[in-house]
């Protein structure tokens, strides 16, 4: 009797020990409500994409010394790549076609020809790369090649120095895709003489 009352004592000890520490268990873990959302990633600062290419058509308008104005339909290249969210670096090519007209002979008498021009050159940007709206003004500078059909010593193909001072924006239509449009001025020392001229384009561009 005596040892079977020993046994259910030590039963129920044993019992009441083991639901206490369930008890502390429970009181020391933390409780999450049922369906809570998730504690959110942290945040990511470095450059998704820190290289973007564009492509665009492009409008310029030429204007030099001498009174001669012509213009160009041509497509930009462009290639920039972030050095921080704000800040970048950016290369430029562009190509265009058209025709001008010239005062050209003894007597003078006019001729049209055909005026092609190149630009490349580099520099900066500046302008956020985050957001649905990118606003940036850039300044650049390198050559200018103008090539006209008449060859002469005064007129014919030359090279000589450019820069472009300008900005724009890039609108984002996806992920890594953007259509950009922009407004720059174009200034030019070509035959001994300095241009003013007016660039337009609007094309797309691709993050990567």
């Amino acid at each position: 009797m005596r040892r079977t009352a020993l046994m259910v004592f030590a039963s129920v000890l044993l019992f009441s020990a083991g639901a206490a520490a369930q008890d502390l268990n429970l009181a020391i873990a933390p409780s999450t409500p049922a369906g809570a959302a998730a504690d959110p990633p942290a945040f990511k600062g470095g450059l998704d994409y820190p290289l973007r290419v564009g492509i665009s058509y492009q409008f310029t308008d030429f204007r030099n010394e001498d009174g001669m104005t012509y213009h160009n339909n041509g497509i930009n290249t462009n290639l920039t790549g972030y050095l921080g969210h704000d800040f970048a670096i950016e290369a430029d090519v562009t190509a265009g076609f058209g025709s001008a007209i010239h005062n050209y002979g003894n007597p003078l008498r006019p001729i049209k020809l055909n005026a092609d021009s190149l630009f490349y050159g580099g520099g900066i940007r500046i302008g956020p790369e985050r957001g649905r709206f990118q606003p940036f003004g850039h300044a650049l500078i390198g050559g200018e090649r103008l090539q006209f059909t008449q060859f002469s010593s005064t007129i014919g193909h030359n090279n000589g120095f450019g820069y472009q001072l300008g900005g724009g924006a890039d609108i984002k239509l996806g992920p890594r895709a953007y259509w950009r449009v922009e407004a720059d001025y174009l200034g030019t020392h070509e035959f001994s003489a300095y241009e003013s001229n007016i660039e337009f384009s609007t094309g797309i561009a691709f993050s990567f």
